[in-house]
């Protein structure tokens, strides 16, 4: 049963209080409450109403913050979630990546004590389960749409079919703004639903703001309906966090909990922009049909992006005539766009509204990012781009040739030199072997704050791969 608000204080008790609802906390609802366990789900964001109207109204709607937020450095990063029932899975390109074997090996030559959290049979035979669960095939030729057919052939031997959650993808090119279709299987149309059928509770408009302790000890959480009203919720068996490396940390430091992981992590992403010959909309297409993976010393993955033509508008170059002429032809315009695995680490702390995110990108992070866009670029004109519009400072406003594609790589890599944006998020806080805060017993981590390092792909996999041996563990305890 799914509660939207509430207009008077509620208390509740069950073996298991989550709080989030995306990825890792619809996943643990799901198997918990299979598994005979009782189960509260808070959520702070309202249930996803997902309709057909710009990619504003859907940001308004469906995202913290309506996209808004940012890092606190140099670099200004935008930082993208979900704020609603199902999270950050309902606004998600539905890309599932398996973990690389290769990042969980560095995992367990950081501490070897990972290979008995998380052993690699155990993460594969749950992505696997995960897969089937929510009907994960890689993107049909059908919907590549021109413009990840153009990344195939550009890229050949590198550039492959996304892996996705997405049985009832129509390819309106909308993922990222929640499927108007409801083609996707986000967690508000299959995890949570399922959980409800074995008597889960979902409460969302619900800020959880404390972790309720008895000494070293967590019991519950309080939080605060936007009516106003109180929500204590009681745990008899743990508190399960879920709410990403974001705010699971910053609720640590609310409660009073301090706990420092490895450093916080993300996936900065960038994107160019070209103007094709051909019209390169011309039928449908998934938001994110096809992909190139360099797996290494630096990880590197690039990507086609289908936007609403009000995103895509935004990075046309060029002034009055100009302008004009090239917004004419959006139909001639693709986006693509690149993610690194960034070495720098980051914190994060207590702001006067919420958690502020710390972070500088290395400088070796923005020289790979530079010479991905470079790549990217090349190709672009490869695929029969006539220009390509890079975004960077310091580079030319419009790329026409190979030569000019490649010194894009050559830049000063200074911060600010780009755009970026990032979507997945990573550790910020130490567990023990039950997956708890140090430190503290009953209070457990789900999502990927537990985790030592990025890994280099799209996480969602990997969190519900994780956020299932989770759940089976502390259902068997």
């Amino acid at each position: 049963m799914t509660i939207d608000g509430a207009l008077r204080d509620i208390e509740e008790d069950a073996d298991f209080v989550i709080v989030g609802s995306g990825a890792s906390g619809a996943t643990c609802a799901r198997w918990l409450s299979a598994a005979g366990c009782s189960v509260v789900v808070l959520e702070e964001g309202a249930p996803a109403k997902v309709g057909k109207g710009d990619g504003l109204d859907a940001m308004s709607r469906l995202y913290r913050s309506a996209g808004a937020a940012m890092t606190v450095g140099k670099d200004r990063m935008a930082l993208l979630q979900g704020r609603c029932v199902g999270g950050s899975t309902v606004v998600a390109g539905g890309i599932q990546s398996g973990l690389p074997e290769a990042v969980w090996r560095e995992w367990v030559a950081r501490d070897a004590r990972w290979a008995q959290r998380l052993p690699w049979e155990a993460l594969e035979m749950a992505r696997e389960r995960m897969d089937a669960e929510l009907s994960v095939h890689k993107t049909p030729r059908e919907l590549w749409g021109e413009t990840g057919a153009a990344f195939f052939r550009a890229l050949p031997g590198q550039a492959s079919p996304t892996w996705r959650n997405t049985p009832g993808c129509q390819g309106s090119g909308r993922c990222l703004q929640g499927c108007p279709h409801r083609g996707k299987t986000s967690a508000d149309l299959s995890l949570l639903p399922q959980a409800e059928q074995y008597g889960a509770r979902i409460y969302a408009r619900c800020k959880v703001e404390r972790i309720l302790m008895e000494g070293h000890v967590a019991k519950g959480v309080r939080g605060r309906f936007e009516s106003g009203k109180l929500m204590t919720a009681r745990a008899r068996k743990a508190v399960i966090l879920a709410t990403s490396p974001i705010h699971t940390p910053w609720l640590l430091l609310q409660s009073g909990l301090r706990n420092v992981g490895q450093g916080w992590r993300c996936h900065p992403r960038a994107v160019l922009t070209g103007l094709f010959h051909k019209p390169v909309h011309t039928g449908p297409a998934a938001s994110l049909a096809m992909e190139s993976v360099v797996h290494g010393a630096a990880d590197v993955h690039l990507q086609t992006l289908e936007l609403p033509r009000s995103w895509a508008a935004s990075r046309v170059p060029g002034l009055g005539p100009a302008l004009a002429s090239r917004l004419e032809q959006m139909d001639h315009i693709a986006v693509w766009g690149s993610s690194v695995r960034a070495e720098a680490t980051g914190s994060i702390r207590r702001g006067p509204w919420g958690p502020r995110v710390h972070y500088e990108t290395l400088r070796k992070d923005r020289v790979l990012l530079l010479k991905s866009l470079a790549v990217l670029a090349e190709a672009m004109l490869q695929a029969g781009a006539m220009e390509v519009w890079p975004g960077i400072d310091g580079a030319p406003e419009v790329v026409t040739s190979v030569k000019q594609a490649r010194e894009l790589a050559l830049i000063d890599p200074a911060p600010g030199l780009t755009q970026l944006f990032a979507t997945d998020f990573f550790g910020g806080v130490a567990v023990d072997e039950r997956f708890q805060v140090e430190g503290v017993s009953g209070l457990v981590v789900a999502d990927a704050s537990l985790l030592p390092t990025s890994t280099g792909v799209s996480p969602m996999s990997t969190i519900m791969a994780v956020a299932t041996i989770v759940a089976e563990r502390w259902a068997a305890a």
